[in-house]
């Protein structure tokens, strides 16, 4: 590898600070969190993080809002190469969205516990996302309701656990332990098959 990309593959000095911003959210927590702090395991001075941020709320407004979008694509992505068997994309989806929550367990762990910290205004600027992630997730499982493969009495409840039971997945995974992280979005993916009623012919 030459100079040159050794120098394209370091990180800027914005991503190092959003980098070290998710750290410190993971184990401080968002109050505890300093921006002297994130400087100074950044590498840099104070002043340089608030060249790029004003403030904490904007760090984690940034970091949360890039794992959300980044999310969606990934479930976007998987739909787009799924089947067109409400069961196939159903099944892709969650595969989708569980691999990502394993594969970036702070970054979902992170959005799942200090979003409540933000104002009024900065939530919004997050949850758009979330919502439409719902939203996709929603229209899959009426459509499957509709078609007569989902046997489910409440669509929104069953959409609201199915996610739910996603994110705890950044509480216990461990790249470390006996499962993949592709093997466990897999058995997600079958256990939000049962969740919806599904039943293979």
């Amino acid at each position: 590898m030459n100079t040159r990309s050794i120098v394209a593959a370091q990180p800027t000095v914005r991503q190092r600070i959003l980098d070290t911003a998710l750290d410190e959210f993971y184990f401080s927590g968002f109050h505890a969190a300093t921006m002297r702090n994130i400087a100074k395991n950044a590498g840099c001075s104070a002043a340089n993080v608030y060249n790029h941020f004003e403030n904490k709320a904007e760090l984690l407004v940034d970091i949360l809002r890039s794992a959300s979008d980044e999310q969606f694509t990934a479930t976007r992505n998987a739909l787009r190469k799924a089947g067109p068997a409400p069961a196939d994309r159903w099944r892709a989806a969650v595969v989708a969205h569980s691999l990502y929550t394993a594969r970036h367990q702070r970054a979902c762990l992170v959005a799942n516990t200090e979003l409540r910290y933000l104002e009024e205004v900065d939530r919004k600027r997050v949850v758009g996302s979330r919502d439409a992630q719902e939203h996709l997730f929603v229209t899959i499982a009426e459509e499957g309701v509709t078609s007569g493969d989902f046997d489910v009495p409440h669509v929104h409840q069953a959409v609201t656990a199915v996610l739910t039971m996603c994110a705890g997945i950044a509480l216990w995974y461990r790249a470390e332990g006996p499962l993949s992280a592709q093997a466990v979005a897999d058995s997600y993916g079958v256990y939000a098959l049962n969740l919806v009623g599904y039943r293979a012919l």
